[in-house]
């Protein structure tokens, strides 16, 4: 019992009633089982109507026939046919008389049955029959609904249905998995199906304006890392120049000039931004770098051992399931997402904050996860995260706004994704999911 409320539970909670789909096809089904009803129970009532009354005149005029042979034969039992209580009651009228040759005390009812009938001697004679009762009227209905006709119904409208609906969300649902697919692998280069949009309708006509919206963004995207990587090249000259510079003014000032010291950390800070510029752009067009096996466990001490030489006081704790691990993709750009990730921990962390690092085979996928034991990310700021040049506050070390940018960007490169949530327990945690094909052992 309890599993089957949990079925249900699971799925009203799938939220399928509200798909584009399923309200189309309930809408479309609906309407025409509706209208088809409505048709279908007005012309079976016609029908049932008109069977009825002949059925009625059949048996009146066989039971009419009898007594009227008998009636001209002078034979006395002719009213013994309208007096059985089997038989039913007929008021006869000769056509040309008003008077019933049937001596009942009642007058036929007022919607009774009339037609007329000849004798095999050439009388001509009019009877009237009383209309059987039709029963109850919702008997009547239920019994026209529970049908074989009403079944077939509603398994046209339903099959018209689901037709309708198909044709339409199924390119509708084509578009979306290219939106969402322009969207995970951010490879701005993609379009829609040529028979999507080659279509003449609206749908057609919406592929194609979101193709032209993709030429536009792409147009867009791409000129600003041409400006990027431009900008950064150019500064590369003057910067080299200002080095020089502050070299020649450091041997002038001294070693221990304020001064002289504020310039070469300028300079530095300029020379990492350029970098980290570079960088970024250049990852923006890396169509693919060399692959390669490797034991994840010896880039784990890698990174551990990077932390331990820029901050000796930080615990650093690893995991490896299982510990022979290894992958089967390209190392150096694993190791920059990595490093980048660790190296907003140590700016943003106190130095005695743990730092967890692990990996491990999750059905389907193999997942990193770092986790800091700092103080986490701001509602407002987690969303934004990985975009560039978004630089959160509280760092006890400066960044420049790309290095998430870079690692996320980095990990898509290896066909995986990356995200960042704030721990239960406090702290932020990074988790890295690679599909399960880059595992080589």
């Amino acid at each position: 019992m309890k599993s089957s409320v949990s079925r249900l539970s699971a799925v009203l909670n799938s939220g399928w009633h509200r798909q584009l789909f399923w309200k189309m096809f309930l809408v479309i089904w609906l309407v025409s089982a509706l209208g088809m009803t409505c048709v279908f129970l007005y012309l079976s009532s016609r029908v049932d109507s008109q069977h009825r009354l002949e059925v009625l005149e059949a048996r009146a005029r066989g039971q009419a026939q009898l007594m009227l042979e008998r009636y001209e034969e002078k034979d006395p039992r002719w009213l013994r046919e309208g007096r059985d209580h089997h038989r039913m009651r007929l008021w006869i009228y000769r056509q040309s008389d008003e008077h019933p040759l049937t001596p009942w005390r009642r007058e036929p009812p007022p919607d009774a049955y009339v037609f007329d009938l000849t004798t095999d001697t050439g009388g001509a004679y009019r009877i009237h029959v009383p209309r059987p009762p039709e029963g109850i009227f919702a008997n009547r209905v239920l019994g026209r609904l529970f049908s074989l006709q009403m079944g077939l119904i509603l398994v046209v409208s339903a099959l018209s249905g689901l037709l309708l609906s198909a044709l339409v969300v199924r390119p509708i649902r084509q578009l979306s998995r290219h939106v969402r697919s322009l969207h995970q692998q951010q490879d701005l280069s993609q379009r829609a199906d040529d028979r999507l949009s080659q279509r003449q309708d609206e749908l057609g006509e919406l592929s194609r304006e979101f193709d032209q919206m993709a030429d536009y963004v792409e147009a867009t995207l791409l000129g600003q890392q041409r400006l990027l990587q431009d900008v950064s090249h150019e500064l590369r000259a003057p910067l080299a120049r200002l080095q020089v510079a502050a070299g020649l003014a450091e041997q002038r000032l001294g070693d221990d000039n304020s001064l002289s010291r504020r310039i070469n950390r300028e300079c530095e800070r300029l020379d990492g931004l350029i970098a980290e510029i570079l960088g970024y752009s250049q990852l923006q067009h890396a169509n693919g770098m060399a692959v390669e096996t490797f034991h994840l466990e010896e880039l784990f001490n890698e990174l551990v051992a990077d932390v331990h030489f820029r901050q000796p006081q930080r615990p650093v704790h690893t995991a490896l399931s299982p510990a022979s691990l290894q992958l089967h993709l390209s190392r150096p750009l694993l190791l920059r997402a990595l490093h980048n990730a660790l190296d907003n921990a140590l700016k943003h962390t106190e130095e005695s904050a743990a730092l967890e690092l692990s990996a491990a085979v999750e059905g389907e996928h193999i997942v990193l996860r770092l986790r800091d034991h700092g103080m986490g990310v701001s509602p407002e700021l987690l969303p934004r995260l990985f975009e560039p040049f978004v630089r959160g506050s509280g760092g006890h070390g400066e960044g420049y706004g790309l290095g998430m940018s870079i690692a996320r960007r980095a990990i898509a490169q290896l066909g995986g994704r990356l995200d960042a949530h704030n721990h239960p327990e406090g702290g932020l945690e990074l988790v890295v999911n690679l599909p399960a094909s880059v595992r080589a052992d």
